[in-house]
């Protein structure tokens, strides 16, 4: 079973950021699911709203699927691409359906900034550090080695701008938005980004999966926290300033 609501942010060809499920694993009862990631959370228990079916999840489990009659109120309800409801009664449930924005859609918008920054600075990276093991050592013209840098990295680094853009003006409207991006995730004290990675879920032989397998050799050794990572963006804004 495929769930829109388990997702992860990219950048479109027109330059917005969408929430896509591309190349996540399909889910069968007593599978563990992603239930929190750097950019939603929605607890450990709630329920699955797919047309005219309701899927449970209990303890970060997919446990089962009911009717609406079967469903105990107040109710946590996700739906489409990671709205978030809360429901106190069989009279709200009609109304899901108009609905267009959920609770704590600012902090999610927050969250998939945060993400996509993360993701774009580390393919830069990645970038930069093949285009400079594949120079030999005699190689000094330094101008070949910035164009070459230059010409790999070029529509990544525009996205980054665009992303962190995006990221400091929406911080920069909502003053108290780190805050409650931090209250709503409700990071642990020992809770890294490893263990918040989308990438676990994906299909095996995907990137992604691959960059999971890579960091699982060494992440115990170098965890690194989300409050930590979110910090350190946010000053470098402030440093720019």
């Amino acid at each position: 079973m495929i769930f829109e609501c388990f997702y992860y942010p990219i950048i479109n060809e027109n330059k917005e950021v969408i929430r896509t499920n591309k190349n996540l694993k399909e889910f069968n009862f007593g599978d563990k699911v992603p239930t929190k990631t750097l950019y939603y959370n929605y607890g450990k228990n709630f329920a699955i709203y797919q047309p005219d079916e309701f899927f449970v999840i209990e303890n970060s489990i997919l446990t089962k699927s009911i009717s609406a009659k079967d469903l105990k109120y107040p109710l946590n309800l996700v739906f489409n691409k990671g709205t978030q409801l809360t429901i106190f009664s069989p009279s709200d449930l009609p109304s899901v359906r108009l609905l267009i924005k959920g609770e704590h859609e600012s902090k999610k918008e927050l969250g998939d900034l945060f993400f996509l920054s993360i993701v774009l600075n580390r393919k830069i990276k990645n970038i930069q550090y093949k285009v400079m093991s594949e120079l030999t050592n005699s190689s000094r013209d330094y101008h070949y080695v910035n164009r070459e840098l230059d010409l790999n990295t070029k529509s990544l680094m525009n996205d980054l701008k665009m992303v962190e853009s995006k990221f400091y003006n929406l911080t920069l409207d909502n003053p108290c938005l780190k805050d409650e991006y931090l209250k709503y995730m409700n990071f642990g004290n020992k809770e890294d980004m490893f263990e918040l990675s989308i990438n676990k879920y994906f299909i095996d032989g995907t990137e992604e999966y691959d960059q999971h397998k890579l960091k699982s050799l060494v992440w115990q050794s170098k965890p690194i926290y989300p409050k930590f990572k979110l910090d350190n963006l946010i000053n470098s804004y402030n440093y720019r300033e």
